[in-house]
């Protein structure tokens, strides 16, 4: 029996590609008349041009719509764990984080962040506070573990880890990180149960 993904057709999200479409669409009629030599040079190219920019500015602005819609959702689900099958949109943003495809993206920084960590690397500009991630780097390569497994998470523990590894005022970055940053990375374990 195949599962499907639930549809969340009742969301109005926005959607960058689908709303610069019909611009970009525009562009390409507006270019085909360069193929009419009685037209001027100005209105095939000077019309693609046009609505090429007008396509760009408007998958911006769906881009820029859609990450503060993700925001909300995620303030949501990290203040509000117990409302997250209250909203169809949480749902829809923890079917978002918990995809095989983003957990084997965090992963892959969890992999970057322990990587950094070698001695045998030169420092890179990153603010990383290398000596305490050092020493919690049993539970960095199990919370790594973790997230890669096929076991279900939780989507308050994905969002944890992404701003424990994003936010340069995180423990991870912080000069008291021997103290805060076992906390936080016990406390992400913690989370990602679901």
């Amino acid at each position: 029996m195949a599962t499907h993904a639930p549809r969340y057709s009742s969301l109005d999200l926005p959607r960058p590609t689908r709303a610069a479409a019909p611009l970009a669409v525009l562009a390409v009629v507006a270019a085909a008349f360069e193929a009419d030599a009685r037209l001027p040079r100005v209105v095939g190219a000077g019309g693609a041009v046009c609505f090429a920019a007008a396509a760009v500015v408007r998958a911006v602005q769906a881009r820029r719509e859609l990450a503060a819609v993700r925001r909300s959702a995620d303030r949501l689900i990290v203040h509000e764990p117990r409302s997250r099958d209250a909203s169809e949109l949480v749902r829809w943003r923890v079917a978002e984080l918990t995809a095989p495809t983003a957990r084997a993206a965090l992963r892959h920084e969890v992999e970057r962040t322990l990587a950094a960590l070698d001695p045998r690397t030169l420092p890179s500009a990153s603010p990383l506070n290398r000596p305490a991630a050092r020493a919690n780097e049993q539970l960095l390569r199990l919370i790594a573990e973790r997230v890669g497994s096929s076991a279900p998470v939780s989507a308050r523990g994905i969002l944890l880890l992404r701003s424990l590894l994003r936010d340069g005022s995180s423990p991870l970055y912080a000069e008291e990180a021997g103290v805060l940053l076992p906390r936080a990375l016990t406390r992400i374990l913690g989370a990602l149960e679901p």
